[in-house]
């Protein structure tokens, strides 16, 4: 017969010099397993702040990118201003203003500018005034003249608005002159003619060439 008390001190002996040799084993096995728990938690936060971090800078970057436009060539050389105010002085120093919705410099260091939607007050006199504006405009700093065109509209404190398709305005001598057909609406009447001449200092509007006049019958009237 076997005996079973032998039996299990063998097992048990096995057991026992197994798990004395393994013992380092196991110790540096548990080392590991607390400085794993330890250390992948914390790379695990960092690559997750990464992932979330990651994409938003990728985002401000094209964001950023989409921002810039390059300038165009002699863009940096030439003026060019928004949404600005001219103020020109004329030979009596009396101040003329034109707000224009842009204003480009033709080529650079020309002095030409280029005025989109000009509109302009002029004094005209002592007392006095005109409105005048235009879809475009030209004002030549060197000669001091400004040129409006593609359809001007001027209107006169006296009550009467002059049209044509372009016209030109020296502040130097304060003379305006047009030699495309004009037409004039007043309290008067109605008046086409074939050009015009304005001085400024003078309160003097010319109508040139040959003239239609429309007379209303209430401005004949004796008031």
């Amino acid at each position: 017969m076997f005996d079973k008390n032998k039996i299990d001190r063998y097992f048990n002996a096995d057991a026992e010099a197994m798990f004395s040799a393994t013992t380092p084993k196991v110790s540096k096995h548990t080392r590991f397993v607390r400085i794993a728990k330890l250390v992948l938690p914390s790379a695990a936060a960092i690559l997750i702040g990464l992932l979330l971090i990651f994409p938003s800078l990728k985002k401000d970057a094209r964001e950023f990118k989409l921002d810039i436009t390059r300038p165009k060539q002699g863009e940096l050389e030439k003026l060019h201003v928004e949404n600005t105010v001219l103020y020109i002085t004329d030979k009596n120093n009396k101040i003329n203003n034109f707000i224009a919705e842009r204003i480009d410099e033709t080529s650079p260091g020309s002095k030409l500018i280029k005025l989109i939607k000009p509109e302009g007050l002029l004094p005209v006199g002592d007392a006095n005034w005109a409105s005048i504006k235009a879809p475009t405009g030209y004002y030549d700093q060197n000669r001091n003249v400004i040129r409006l065109t593609d359809n001007v509209e001027l209107f006169y404190s006296e009550g009467m608005t002059v049209y044509t398709f372009d016209a030109d305005y020296d502040f130097k001598t304060g003379h305006g002159i047009g030699v495309n057909q004009v037409k004039a609406q007043g309290y008067f009447g109605d008046l086409i003619a074939d050009g015009f001449e304005f001085y400024n200092h003078e309160d003097l509007l010319i109508f040139t060439g040959h003239n239609d006049i429309t007379i209303k019958e209430e401005s004949l009237r004796n008031k």
